[in-house]
């Protein structure tokens, strides 16, 4: 949800794997009848409420979490079942195993056409070899050399270069870059749906936050809250994966193709 988030927030695009990168000005492709959409903003931003709500506990109170994430469960439920009646087959785990199909022919076709690194040397395997190239008695001139000179002194009196230690700081110079989608500017046919998916994923990162404090090791619990957070955070990242990123996924496959679309005909005019 952080790749989608970039692709709607950044003013260029974002990545959505190491290959794909998705213009931003995607999202304002027009003419794509996106399916549901009023109903699927009502949903974002009634989750992104839910979420917010559950970014005011104190994350030091493991009990007080567990009992915000167990009410948030219930309204996932409903809304769980709210997207199954109206975009049927288009969310759900029952027909996402289509996905991870293509997505394992797609691995099983790039690994038979990338030519190994051995193959530019050679076509037959194990036809080269650096030891063929080193003479027999050349390991026993290095044993010889270096058991003269010792492991422990250095060469020439030189001292041995050492890597200097880094210090701990409490301010780090390198962090990610904030999130605020309130000063993200939307415009386009599909501007309030941009505005309510990037709420929804910056809220969601609080899940993420739980999730990461869950399984820390310093940081754990009695069994009973260790074991309700853990179910609790499991069971939202199914249903972020299984409906929500389902139908944004579907919506962003249609605006892309669009957008290739006229791509190539301008290129090609």
């Amino acid at each position: 949800m952080r790749c989608l988030y970039q692709t709607l927030a950044h003013p260029r695009g974002g990545y959505l794997s190491n290959k794909l990168f998705v213009p931003r000005d995607v999202w304002k492709v027009k003419g794509v009848k996106i399916r549901n959409v009023e109903d699927k903003v009502a949903t974002c931003d009634y989750l992104t409420a839910a979420l917010l709500k559950l970014a005011r506990v104190d994350t030091c109170d493991a009990d007080a979490v567990l009992e915000e994430m167990q009410s948030l469960e219930g309204i996932l439920e409903q809304v769980q079942a709210s997207l199954t009646r109206k975009l049927g087959t288009d969310v759900g785990v029952q027909s996402s195993s289509m996905l991870f199909r293509d997505a394992s022919n797609s691995a099983e076709i790039e690994a038979a056409i990338s030519v190994p690194r051995s193959g530019s040397v050679s076509g037959k395997s194990s036809s080269f070899s650096w030891r063929r190239l080193r003479p027999k008695n050349s390991a026993a001139g290095l044993n010889n050399s270096f058991n003269a000179k010792g492991a422990a002194v250095p060469e020439s009196g030189k001292e041995s270069p050492s890597l200097e230690t880094l210090p701990m700081t409490d301010h780090p110079t390198s962090r990610p870059s904030k999130r605020d989608p309130s000063n993200a500017q939307f415009t386009g046919p599909n501007a309030h749906y941009m505005g309510s998916l990037a709420r929804l994923f910056d809220a969601a990162q609080t899940i993420d936050q739980i999730a990461r404090q869950v399984e820390d090791p310093g940081l754990r619990h009695a069994d009973k809250t260790q074991v309700g957070l853990e179910l609790c955070t499991r069971h939202a990242a199914e249903f972020f994966g299984f409906f929500i990123c389902r139908f944004v996924l579907s919506d962003l496959s249609a605006l892309l193709d669009k957008f290739i679309k006229r791509g190539s005909e301008w290129v090609l005019a």
